[in-house]
């Protein structure tokens, strides 16, 4: 990002004003949050970083969903978050389409990064977002293993035993009750994580 870490330039600037609808002021002052929450030589958290802002947040055994959420906003997959692309995921999740947000919720799911999610990897997710449902969703939905087939079965209309972006979008977009509850979940959390970063 520019020409040092810990500056913001006008390129980047006007680079985020163009994509975001965010206007200058905003931006820098988002900037110098961004800044706080890690060493303010440099505008990026690592993970390790990222996961120690949010462990306030999330209970223990969540910290293991800290680093899937992490890989929402490491865009680039470089194992760091810079202000660009934090700020990027803030305004997609925030201000953009439903498309969108499922593709970047689609990187939760997709641990490996191959472009379409298999079984293990989807209870993976589904086993660190378990304690986020109520004992009645509990009851309703099984343990996170029967949750996570019923998932699957949402999802994948060709049986092909992996779910790609496009399926996942499409489950959502026909309110396939299981998958719609889950990326519910997953939005409040990604709505935390930016909250708790850039809290003042």
């Amino acid at each position: 990002m520019g020409n040092s870490d810990s500056v913001l330039s006008q390129e980047d600037i006007a680079y985020l004003t163009a994509h975001t609808d965010l206007g200058q002021e905003e931006i820098k002052s988002y900037f110098a949050k961004f800044k706080r929450t890690g060493d303010p030589r440099k505008a990026r958290l690592n993970v390790e970083e990222f996961c120690s802002i949010l462990g306030g947040c999330y209970p223990q055994t969540e910290q293991e969903l800290v680093r899937d959420i992490f890989r929402v906003y490491d865009v680039d997959n470089n194992g760091t978050v810079e202000f660009q692309e934090f700020l990027m995921i803030i305004y997609v999740m925030s201000d953009g389409t439903k498309e969108d947000k499922l593709k970047h919720i689609f990187r939760i799911f997709d641990c490996d990064g191959n472009g379409s999610i298999t079984l293990e990897e989807l209870t993976k997710i589904v086993v660190h977002l378990y304690n986020l449902f109520s004992d009645k969703d509990k009851l309703m939905v099984g343990t996170p293993e029967k949750l996570s087939q019923d998932i699957m079965k949402e999802m994948d209309k060709n049986n092909d035993t992996i779910v790609s972006v496009e399926e996942l979008m499409s489950a959502f977009f026909r309110q396939e009750p299981l998958t719609t509850l889950l990326v519910h979940k997953i939005m409040q959390k990604a709505a935390t994580a930016q909250a708790t970063i850039l809290k003042a």
